[in-house]
């Protein structure tokens, strides 16, 4: 009788605080406090501890099948354990992840995250599990009143730079004035904006129109014989999702040179246009392995472990690929931990750091280009100009990233009831490169790692084979950033290319301690060094494209036009 009472308080403790969102999930895991693992709602305040408590398994002493240790994963001396059970029976037969308690799991030991989300590892499997978590810096503020402090003053100190610039505008001018001009000219007219509007919606159709196509390629791949299946069913529709991705690209291109978009709606859309085509590449990886290798959902081994219940056996549904298309994430899954409520407060709070953190950026911007270079400006001048990029250079990157992976992605995380926030981790306590390309952009970084990185290493084995799968996707993420960085430019100066295969890829491979104080000096150190360089570099240029205008060319895009225009 003890023992039926004891069990039924325990089945009682794992669902207190959260309910099962059927919507997001099928799979009941293991619930603690208000947050939950593997698709089911969390409570509404989504908390370290409980996005890292531990499911123990004990209901009927079934015994955790093919645990393993994931070295150095824990923080506070706790190990990250593997469970290989079946997904659906998580919740009743203890074969349940066990995460590391009191905060998100870390590759180094420092208990902030690792920068490549929570894996299962499986027989040489690695996955990307999503699970309930705030963003650091949320979670940070939460815990500890100093850093919500400190937040606070930092959030002052920008509206004060922004009111200065303002202000400043107006004692120039010996009158009220602010400089419209200047401050909207990246952002372009109003009928220049609204041109961006039908071409964003056709990138939305056609990225629409991936599912339907992969259903019927689904359909012919299920009902034609191995050799007709392979030669051209296969082939054909690889070769088009080829031809997909290129027509994307190309349209974008077309669209912002013919009609000469602004700097910043040329940036959107080039940006949307590369998100599309990362989204739809994963969910047709993704779904085609459920089509190419079948597998059931009561399996003990494959992807009913790898995923943990986010995946089901079954192509994914319409719905499930129209919500991914929107998430704050570019790696698909069936099946996301939800919040139980949009906290619209949340909603607004990020939208206003969205808003101060486009004017804070604006202003930096301002300072940048208040003094534009002309034919023969000294060398002091260009002296002056770079230690300016230098003081606001990392500014502007910070901000840049505050504004899209922490206050944009958050944003659109609370509407969706996405529960996974883990857009960043902990870049600023980094000591080799390699960590902080992890944690500066995971967004970014478990795309490249699940579709670029593991594709080569697996292709290829051996030691050097890893180093070079590491340098791939290394140059392929600078390659991409070059190619965002063209759309509100208009032409390719390789330099963030050049940093990225040179000297980031050569001290990629440098590991050192991570207690090391200097290195953490060197990494913000060269970093700022590195941005001050590319800041200088593409301000230039701007500027002597806008003041030396030629003919719009291939070899124009390419060729340096700064020297010839302010050097001879």
């Amino acid at each position: 009788m003890a023992g039926r009472k004891a069990k039924k308080s325990k089945k009682e403790s794992t669902t207190k605080g959260g309910q099962l969102d059927k919507r997001s999930s099928p799979v009941a895991s293991t619930t603690t406090g208000s947050s939950s693992i593997g698709g089911l709602a969390v409570g509404e305040g989504i908390k370290g501890e409980e996005a890292g408590s531990r499911a123990r398994g004990e209901d009927d002493g079934g015994p955790l099948l093919l645990l393993q240790r994931k070295k150095g994963s824990s923080s506070g001396g706790s190990d990250s354990v593997v469970a290989g059970g079946t997904p659906g029976e998580a919740s009743n037969k203890g074969e349940a992840l066990v995460q590391n308690s009191g905060g998100v799991s870390n590759s180094n030991g420092n208990g902030n995250g690792n920068g490549n989300g929570d894996s299962y590892i499986m027989k040489g499997k690695k996955k990307k599990i999503f699970y309930p978590q705030d963003s650091i810096l949320t979670l940070l503020s939460s815990k500890d009143k100093n850093i919500a402090a400190l937040n606070h003053i930092f959030i002052i100190m920008i509206v004060t730079a922004i009111l200065y610039s303002l202000l400043l505008d107006s004692v120039k001018a010996g009158m009220p004035y602010i400089d419209f001009a200047f401050y909207f000219f990246g952002f372009g007219t109003i009928e220049q904006q609204a041109i961006v509007l039908p071409f964003w919606l056709a990138l939305q159709v056609s990225a629409l129109l991936v599912y339907p196509t992969f259903k019927l390629w689904q359909f012919l791949h299920s009902n034609n014989s191995s050799l007709v299946r392979f030669l051209l069913v296969d082939g054909f529709f690889a070769a088009l999702v080829l031809c997909f991705n290129i027509g994307m690209s190309l349209f974008t291109i077309f669209v912002i040179l013919h009609y000469d978009l602004p700097p910043v709606p040329a940036l959107v859309l080039c940006i949307e246009q590369t998100r599309l085509c990362m989204k739809s590449y994963s969910f047709i990886r993704e779904n085609a392995t459920k089509v190419l290798h079948p597998w059931k959902k009561d399996s003990d081994t494959g992807p009913a472990v790898w995923y943990q219940g986010q995946m089901d056996p079954k192509v994914g549904s319409f719905s499930q690929y129209l919500y991914f298309l929107f998430a704050p994430t570019l790696l698909y899954r069936d099946h996301y931990p939800r919040t139980q409520r949009i906290r619209i407060s949340r909603v607004l709070s990020h939208l206003v750091k969205c808003a101060i953190s486009v004017a804070f950026i604006t202003v930096l911007i301002k300072e940048i280009f208040e003094e534009r270079p002309k034919t023969g400006s000294t060398s002091q001048f260009f002296m002056r100009q770079f230690m300016t990029c230098m003081l606001w250079g990392l500014c502007i990157q910070f901000m840049a990233g505050y504004f899209f992976l922490h206050s944009w992605c958050n944003m659109f995380a609370e509407l969706l009831r996405f529960a996974d926030r883990e857009f960043y981790s902990d870049w600023w306590t980094c000591t080799s490169y390699s960590s902080f390309y992890r944690k500066w952009n995971l967004l970014i970084h478990d795309w490249i790692k699940a579709y670029i990185y593991q594709d080569i290493k697996d292709m290829v084995k051996g030691k050097f084979f890893k180093f070079f799968a590491s340098f791939a996707a290394i140059f392929i993420s600078g390659v991409y950033h070059e190619y965002v960085l063209w759309a509100p430019f208009r032409f390719v100066l390789p330099i963030l290319l050049t940093q990225y295969s040179t000297f980031g890829a050569v001290l990629y491979f440098v590991r050192p301690s991570p207690s090391s104080k200097f290195w953490n000096y060197f990494i913000h150190w060269s970093i700022n060094f590195g941005v001050a360089i590319m800041v200088f570099c593409y301000a230039m240029e701007f500027c002597a494209r806008l003041d030396c205008p030629e003919e719009v060319t291939l070899l124009n895009t390419f060729v340096p036009r700064s020297i010839r225009c302010f050097f001879n």
